[in-house]
Order: structure tokens, then sequence, then C-alpha cells
């Protein structure tokens, strides 16, 4: 069964036992976060200095420079960089260090993202999605900004989310996907819509994005190749709808995110 997530994952890495950070300071163009597993970091961003340690959640907003130091001798930390794709209560209003209180489910939490890193499908990207959305909402609650955030979802759009999951590689007919559900093209559009914020074909494309986004940074298939095992007709209109969303073409998005 699928579990609503309103947000999507940029990019995602779990450093274990690492001596410090690859880079003191960035500027993320989504929201971001930050967590120490075990040991501990110090941060800065705009007027507001701290330091973070386990049971605790640093969110960072868009467009602010975060800057990050290793206090411990060695640091095992999550970073996440997402973007919003609903607007959820108290979603704007999270930043700095925050204390989970309920560290039992964020500990869980952390295991199975864990669990998905590195190599992932489609399906784990969702997943991770899932994961993460979690971690957010116990930093909204753990704020006290949202009692209860729970939405609940069309369970008709919720299958047709989880058969676009599935079956996001293959070439897909928006016509096709309704007949198989009984329902005409555009109600399942406005059923889907109205649960995930996204038409099924930014649904789609999202997901096709992900994957081609691991293949990009665990692989050295050419572009044309991506594109076959991706749904998409070649590689030129691969690269088209990639730069569109994402803003960088494949081949600088495989070297920027390579280690």
């Amino acid at each position: 069964m699928h579990t609503y997530s309103p947000i999507e994952v940029i990019h995602y890495y779990y450093g274990e036992s690492k001596p410090g950070f690859m880079r003191s300071e960035d500027t993320y163009t989504h929201w971001v976060m930050l967590t120490a597993q075990e040991g501990r970091f110090q941060y800065a961003m705009e007027s507001e200095r701290g330091e973070v340690g386990p049971g605790q959640v640093l969110i960072c907003p868009p467009g602010v420079t975060l800057q990050r130091k290793t206090i411990s001798e060695n640091l095992s930390f999550h970073f996440v960089e997402w973007k919003w794709t609903a607007a959820i209560e108290g979603s704007s209003s999270i930043r700095g260090a925050i204390d989970i209180a309920d560290e039992p489910r964020l500990l869980s939490n952390y295991s199975y993202l864990k669990q998905l890193s590195p190599r992932m499908g489609v399906a784990q990207s969702q997943q991770m999605e899932h994961y993460v959305y979690d971690i957010v909402l116990l930093c909204i609650q753990s704020s006290g900004l949202l009692a209860d955030l729970r939405k609940q979802i069309d369970p008709v759009a919720s299958q047709i989310a989880e058969y676009l999951r599935q079956h996001a590689c293959e070439p897909l007919k928006l016509e096709d996907v309704a007949a198989s559900f009984g329902i005409p093209p555009y109600q399942l559009t406005r059923r889907f819509k109205a649960a995930y914020a996204k038409t099924p074909i930014q649904y789609l494309v999202s997901a096709r994005l992900h994957h081609i986004k691991e293949l990009l940074i665990e692989t050295d298939h050419t572009i044309e190749h991506i594109a076959q095992l991706s749904g998409f007709q070649n590689g030129f209109y691969l690269s088209r709808v990639f730069t569109e969303k994402t803003g960088m073409n494949p081949s600088d998005f495989r070297k920027t995110h390579r280690v």
C-alpha cells in the first residue's frame, strides 16, 4: 500500500563514521535535512548557531547558507535535499536544530533509509520519500506546529499511484491506465490530482526521473541506453525533459553527483 508523501527527494546520502564533512558550507536550492545519528557537529545559518547530536534534526530552508563542522572524532549522518509537492501546514515554519520527541520512531526511519541506500529502483525511491516525510512530520510535531498532519487519500488514486510506480519504466498511455481501472481519463486525472497535487503524467515523469538519476550516478550507461530503460522514446527526448525538470542536463548531473 502506498503512503501519501507530499515531498520529492532530490538527493540522499548516508555518511558512516566520517572524520568530517567534504564541504564546510553550501547554499542549497531546496530544503535540506542534516542529522547526526552518531557523533556531533556544529552549524551556523544566518544568525543562528548551535550543535546537533543524536535525537536531533537540523532543517535548513532553501537559499540559506549552511555552515557545518564535525566536533566529534567521527560522525555518522544523514543528508537529504528535498522539495515540497503539496502545501502542508507547518511545512514552511520548521528550521534550525529540532529535538525529536519520538526518538525510537526517528531511529526506525534512519534504519529504513540506510537499507534503501545507495542503490534504489523506482519503488524504493517512493519508500524513501515516505521515510523522509515521516522525519519531517516528526520535526513539525516536535516543534508544536501541528497536532495532526495525517491526510486521507482516495483509495483509487492510491492504486493508480502504485500502478504508475510499478510500470514507470514502460511505455504508458493515460487512456490505457484509465481503462485498466474502469474510469475515463478525465476522471482519473481529476481524482489523482486531488490526492497528490500533481497529474498522473507529472507523477510518472517524477518516478522516471528518480530512476534516471540512479542510473546516471550508479552506472556508465549512455543517455540513449538510459532512455530505453526509463520509458523514454530516445536520449534526446530524455535529455530535454530531464533538463527542463531539474535545471541541469544529464551529463552535468552525472558529473556533479558522482563521488
